[in-house]
């Protein structure tokens, strides 16, 4: 359970979130020409379970960017927007969100998201992976967890929930972050950054 945790444990986490963050807006402001800051309102430590309602319900729909990294230790990171999100982020930078343009942006700003998170995860614990290309998923968020799921036979019990708020020129637009870790992930990502 989450609950096991203690609160240093946690700000390492939130201090890898933040981190990551840093290093998506300036990958993101480079690609894309517009001045980027990324804030993380909430990071927490839950159970697979518990995060589907942590965003919205399992009927939530959701554009998801999922990437899968592999090494010492397995997981998979997806980022995701609501339609509203999507829009918001896509209105903010001059496109909308059912062109292929604005299709092709959102996967980029998830792609881009989630592989700083998996490169600071890295580089602040020293595990070795390798981060392969994003699947692009548009359904619910309960398919999309259910397939994550199911989709390996490995336990999937604690995820890193990352809430990030993205500002460009002053507006902002929010999505969140998912790093769903095969078996102990979390604990063996915790005993790297030193406070396991």
């Amino acid at each position: 359970m989450p609950e096991q945790y203690t609160e240093i444990q946690l700000d390492a986490l939130r201090e890898v979130a933040n981190t990551g963050s840093g290093h998506a807006a300036g990958d993101l402001s480079e690609m894309l020409g517009h001045s980027f800051e990324i804030s993380v309102p909430r990071a927490v430590v839950t159970g697979i379970d518990a995060s589907l309602e942590l965003l919205g319900g399992a009927g939530t729909e959701v554009t998801a960017v999922a990437i899968r990294v592999g090494g010492d230790v397995e997981a998979m990171l997806v980022a995701m927007f609501t339609p509203e999100q999507a829009s918001n982020l896509c209105m903010l930078l001059g496109f909308d969100s059912e062109s292929e343009m604005g299709s092709s942006v959102l996967q980029e700003v998830g792609n881009v998201l989630a592989c700083a998170y998996a490169n600071v995860l890295a580089e602040m614990s020293g595990i070795s992976w390798e981060v392969y290309p994003p699947d692009v998923i548009r359904d619910m968020l309960g398919s999309i967890v259910a397939s994550l799921v199911a989709s390996t036979t490995r336990d999937i019990s604690n995820v890193l929930l990352i809430d990030s708020t993205l500002s460009v020129n002053s507006a902002n637009a929010e999505m969140s972050v998912l790093f769903v870790p095969y078996d102990d992930g979390i604990d063996q990502l915790l005993l790297r950054l030193g406070v396991g």
